[in-house]
């Protein structure tokens, strides 16, 4: 080969050579894109999974307490299913009614008795408890050792409230108020009893009712369990 010749085929092999590089190059630059590329995209799912959590909502109020995340306490309800109960039998006319009654203890005066379902005991004054049902109550008074004059007491407060109170029979009340002294007044519709006991514990007993409903011996029943503390 001439020195042409050899000048020539060595141009060639620069010439190919430069080529390859050329080629070469773009190449390494599109793999190094797709590579950030696909780093990028890595990136932004582990951001988007770990900000999820954050966009869960709350399960609703009612599903938590089904899940046990609701607080519970003891209620009144439950309150008075502690309390002990017992079977109380009275006359209403001439039929004989039985209903469950709960031991009640009165916040305004030194006693406790039991309460027939239906009725509440509830303060009225300094001294006095009421009993209520519906539209009749009976008041409780707790008299002192000097109000010993049952007849004065009964008879003046029957009186006050109807000139023509009559004083009744008390054999046919259930024990223990056979001893006690008893009178009826009619006022606004209403029956109203006035009794003076000195048991179970020295007590003014007196009860309102609409001349419709004989709640008497629903009363006398419960004050009967009265106990003095």
């Amino acid at each position: 080969m001439n020195r042409y010749g050899k000048l020539l085929f060595s141009l060639a092999v620069t010439a190919a050579l430069l080529a390859g590089c050329g080629t070469e190059a773009p190449a390494s630059e599109g793999t190094a894109a797709k590579e950030k590329q696909f780093a990028s995209s890595d990136e932004n799912s582990a951001k988007t999974q770990t900000a999820e959590p954050k966009n869960q909502e709350a399960p609703p109020v009612d599903e938590q307490h089904q899940a046990g995340g609701g607080q519970s306490g003891a209620t009144g309800d439950e309150a008075a299913s502690s309390r002990p109960t017992t079977s109380l039998s009275y006359q209403v006319g001439n039929q004989t009614v039985t209903g469950t009654a709960t031991l009640t203890t009165s916040d305004n005066q030194h006693f406790s008795l039991y309460v027939l379902d239906g009725w509440t005991l509830d303060a009225e004054e300094p001294h006095a408890d009421v009993l209520l049902h519906g539209k009749s109550f009976a008041r409780i008074r707790l008299l002192s050792e000097g109000e010993t004059n049952y007849e004065q007491l009964a008879k003046e407060h029957a009186q006050a409230i109807d000139a023509n109170a009559a004083r009744q029979q008390t054999n046919g009340l259930p024990k223990p108020f056979a001893d006690a002294v008893w009178y009826t007044a009619q006022a606004d519709g209403a029956t109203v009893h006035v009794i003076a006991s000195a048991q179970p514990a020295p007590m003014l007993l007196t009860v309102h009712a609409p001349r419709n409903e004989d709640v008497l011996g629903a009363v006398l029943a419960m004050a009967a369990t009265l106990q003095k503390h």
